[in-house]
């Protein structure tokens, strides 16, 4: 007897064991993740008689965007909502008018590949050759309507391609959008302990027809845009040159937001950036120079969705 109530306790602890082992190892199931935001802007205008300004037929305007995103494992997808009721805010783009689906975008990204199609935002360099970027304060966004491909060989070498067409309110300009760029860390490399080096190059094509209002244009519909770049820090200094030049096009009158016919040039643009910091002490420096280096995907635009001035 006391023999079998042994052999019980050790059956029933090799039972409870075995039990709490598959109960360990219970893999639980991925779902993924859901996570947004909501933010709203509204202002109520009033008449300010010292200035002579009358508040406008719907004083009462709020821009308002929803955003949501779902995210498993290397993906992820979102999309953003955005209302402009009655009115957008005052000096905003006209183009933002009503309720609609403003961006979308679906990603895959993984030790190597960073793959997106749909709304994204990209810089390359300073951001003077491409920049899409998005200030709701500002009333800008200039996503880029397309596809993107980040590849990262090692850890040391980043290389972009991406095709596009700019955002302008709840629709796309015809102009579009092609981009190649590149990044290179030498420090490893080179085996620098006390400072890091690295440098990159980019280029920028825009494809937009010619207005057929000019006759004999002396520009092309493709305006090509380069761009290089070196990046040098040592202890608490740090530095900055960047050159672009973009191919001849028309200059766009500022005031009469059209493109001058007469002036057909090319474009340059030059940056140099100094600086140190320590604890307590920051100077920075920044130096720039740029001649017609705008570039505007709609010719003679309604609202200036520029890229970058």
């Amino acid at each position: 007897m006391q023999l079998n109530k042994i052999l019980l306790f050790v059956f029933l602890g090799s039972f409870s064991c075995l039990f709490s082992q598959v109960d360990s190892t219970e893999v639980k199931k991925d779902y993924g993740r859901i996570f947004g935001g909501f933010e709203s802007n509204s202002q109520w205008y009033l008449n300010d008689k010292g200035r002579g300004i009358i508040q406008p037929e719907d004083p009462i305007r709020s821009n308002s965007y929803l955003f949501l995103n779902y995210q498993i494992k290397g993906w992820t997808a979102g999309v953003q909502v955005e209302a402009y009721e009655k009115n957008a805010l005052l000096n905003y783009n006209p183009e933002f008018e009503g309720t609609n689906v403003a961006t979308y975008f679906i990603n895959y990204k993984s030790n190597k590949f960073d793959i997106t199609a749909g709304y994204f935002y990209e810089q390359f360099g300073s951001g003077m050759l491409l920049r899409a970027w998005e200030d709701r304060a500002l009333g800008i966004n200039t996503a880029l309507r397309g596809g993107r491909i980040i590849y990262r060989p090692s850890d040391n070498i980043r290389l972009t391609a991406l095709y596009g067409q700019q955002r302008s309110g709840f629709n796309v300009s015809d102009g579009k959008i092609y981009g190649f760029d590149s990044d290179f860390q030498l420090t490893q490399l080179l085996k620098l302990e006390k400072s890091d080096l690295s440098f990159g190059l980019s280029y920028v094509g825009r494809d937009e027809a010619i207005d057929l209002a000019i006759e004999n244009p002396q520009f092309d519909e493709i305006t090509h845009g380069i761009s290089g770049r070196v990046n040098y820090s040592y202890s608490s200094f740090y530095s900055n040159f960047e050159y672009n030049y973009k191919s001849k096009d028309a200059v766009l009158n500022r005031i009469s937001n059209t493109l001058d016919e007469n002036l057909i040039k090319d474009g340059n643009a030059v940056s140099l950036n100094l600086g140190y910091s320590k604890q307590g002490l920051g100077i920075d420096a920044t130096l720039r120079r740029t001649e017609n280096m705008t570039f505007c995907l709609k010719e003679y635009p309604l609202f200036l969705a520029i890229i970058q001035v």
